[in-house]
């Protein structure tokens, strides 16, 4: 184990919490300021469970009041906590992966009316099926959201423009839920 410097702790962070900011509008807000060692690794970061994973970030920073249910913002990028442990009596080591973060809308009706809520995007498997006399792709993703929010199975998200069903719920995480998304397109 290296010492580390405050010299090598060069790069600003903001550590990052999530709100509701206003009546079913979450959103991560920044809390603090942090001075870090970010490192972005060769690895990918599993940072889902039934998901594709992302690229890798090695943090050091000071140890101070963080847990799994915080982010970070490095240089724009969201980083998504998937470990924290004690390197030293003064630092952590945070294992994050670099993600991007879309705003999803729980949909109600045929409008955007329900809850707003900030959602990671990543690959779950593409299927197709040949129908006479037309073709359709089945396209799956899986949503990784904070754990504050829940969706029921049968529900619609608008995600990139686009609505999905929420088919299968993954909420045993402590620190996040999982939900595999899905709809078809005509070819």
């Amino acid at each position: 184990m290296a010492y580390i410097g405050a010299g090598r702790l060069n790069q600003p962070l903001e550590v990052l919490e999530l709100r509701e900011t206003s009546a079913g509008v979450w959103e991560w807000v920044p809390v603090r300021r942090a001075w870090a060692q970010v490192e972005q690794t060769a690895k990918t970061n599993l940072f889902s469970k039934v998901g594709v994973g992302a690229r890798d970030a090695a943090i050091v920073l000071r140890r101070q009041p963080l847990t799994l249910h915080n982010a970070l913002r490095w240089r724009g990028q969201h980083l998504f906590l998937t470990s924290i442990t004690q390197r030293d009596r003064n630092h952590l080591d945070v294992a994050a992966a670099l993600v991007t973060v879309d705003t999803v809308c729980l949909r109600e009706d045929e409008t955007v009316t329900g809850m707003t809520f900030p959602g990671i995007l990543t690959e779950k498997y593409a299927r197709h099926e040949q129908e006479w006399p037309m073709s359709v792709n089945e396209l799956g993703l899986v949503l990784v959201v904070p754990k504050a929010v829940t969706l029921r199975p049968g529900s619609l998200v608008e995600a990139r423009d686009a609505a999905w069903e929420v088919l299968v719920p993954h909420e045993l995480d402590p620190y996040k839920n999982e939900y595999e998304i899905g709809k078809r397109v005509d070819l």
